[in-house]
């Protein structure tokens, strides 16, 4: 999930208007497939080996391991379709765009402030005339 934001219906520069969101995500669809114990093993192992430091005193026995595997359900997906989405106020006139992305780009939420440059990059670069 990318930056998403509320975005208040008084911002607009006429009203009436409805409260909304604005978001930029991914949906990714797929079949999942439980890992058996040796690939979810495997996937552990490279976990800690990506996120610890390399002088980490983490050196996990494989008792231990097999023991708290007990715990967790690892899944593997293939991705069978990839779906790109944004809410932007596209769907709002210039004027309000651009009033809407100073109000996020002004806010204190780090979120607001990324879904505010994402307006601005795609008013910046719009994509086929769209």
């Amino acid at each position: 999930q990318g930056p998403h934001a509320y975005v208040s219906p008084t911002w607009y520069a006429s009203l009436p208007n409805v409260p909304t969101w604005n978001y930029a995500i991914v949906h990714a669809y797929g079949v999942p497939r439980r890992l058996d114990d040796d690939a979810l093993l495997a996937t552990l192992r490279a976990s800690v080996a990506q996120y610890e430091a390399p002088d980490s005193p983490l050196a996990l026995s494989e008792d231990y391991l097999r023991d708290k595997m007990r715990g967790v359900v690892g899944l593997e997906i293939v991705i069978a379709r990839l779906e790109g989405k944004f809410k932007l106020s596209q769907n709002q006139n210039e004027e309000n765009q651009e009033r809407v992305a100073s109000r996020l780009a002004g806010s204190d939420d780090p979120q607001a402030q990324a879904v505010a440059r994402q307006m601005q990059q795609r008013r910046a670069k719009p994509e086929n005339g769209n």
